[in-house]
């Protein structure tokens, strides 16, 4: 710009030698914000546990995926999950998925997984993909979903797309479920699910991963009317009945003293999901 110089990157570029290497940037690039190559409109946090760094076979580590709610708060299942991964020798990606890139007000359209042009679940297996590259000894090719309100919306409908990717899901608290139901077209059924996904739902594929939902006991405000329910409760426990009469297990724990939003309750949640995922690791 304006004839001034350009001056790259590559002027900052960390040394090889492992132990300058670790003075320099410490773990820095293990629990990194990652821009989306695929689509920089988009960002990933990845969280490596500590004992990654020291692994020198790293092999075998599982892949958490967590999915935020609506206002994005990704930072709270980062903290803490962190127990979690060092036990499990495991690695967390969390995507972001910003609100308002089409419209100014909008901030449920990665929820859909497809939405304006944009495959947003397409867009997290690029993400996986990355991540495939940039940690070695990390199992991609199946990995562990979970999301809680609006990240349950999403990790419900994924499932239903692309259920060949999944070892074992947790769906917390979504306020508008998607149902296997012939009967009635996407969002709220899947009767024209391969217009939008190119496939049809594979109850088989579905009956393979294991399937968590979970919910706060005080997650009872009204939010409307539907078939499924006047509650986030009520709406769950639709959902649950749902699967099961189509073949699909569902282990439900509903969380006690925990309502939607606190932070104490995205704790519990992490644990509640943790806990289920490590009975298939």
């Amino acid at each position: 710009m304006g004839g001034q110089k350009m001056i790259s990157c590559k002027v900052l570029a960390v040394t090889d030698d492992p132990e300058a290497r670790k003075g320099i940037v410490g773990d820095a690039d293990y629990n990194m914000l990652w821009y989306c190559r695929a689509d920089p409109r988009f960002q990933y946090w990845v969280r490596v546990p500590k004992g990654y760094l020291e692994d020198e076979n790293r092999q075998g580590y599982k892949l958490v995926v967590v999915i935020h709610g609506t206002g994005c708060e990704v930072e709270r299942y980062l903290q803490a999950a962190a127990p979690f991964l060092e036990e499990q020798h495991a690695v967390l990606l969390a995507p972001v998925f910003p609100s308002g890139l089409f419209e100014l007000r909008d901030f449920n359209s990665y929820k859909l997984l497809a939405c304006d042009g944009i495959r947003y679940d397409e867009i997290l297996l690029q993400m996986i993909e990355e991540l495939r590259y940039r940690y070695e000894g990390v199992e991609t090719e199946r990995f562990f979903l979970c999301g809680h309100s609006g990240g349950g919306q999403f990790t419900n409908r994924f499932l239903f797309v692309h259920p060949d990717r999944l070892t074992a899901v947790s769906i917390s608290a979504p306020g508008r479920p998607t149902l296997i139901d012939f009967e009635q077209d996407y969002f709220m059924g899947v009767r024209d699910l391969k217009e939008h996904f190119g496939h049809e739902i594979d109850l088989e594929a579905l009956r393979k991963v294991h399937v968590q939902m979970v919910v706060g006991s005080l997650d009872c405000k009204y939010v409307g009317e539907s078939p499924c329910g006047s509650t986030r409760i009520e709406r769950l426990k639709c959902l649950k009945q749902n699967f099961e009469a189509h073949g699909i297990s569902v282990q439900l724990n509903v969380l006690d003293g925990v309502d939607h939003e606190s932070l104490e309750g995205d704790e519990k949640r992490m644990a509640a999901f943790g806990e289920f995922f490590k009975k298939y690791m």
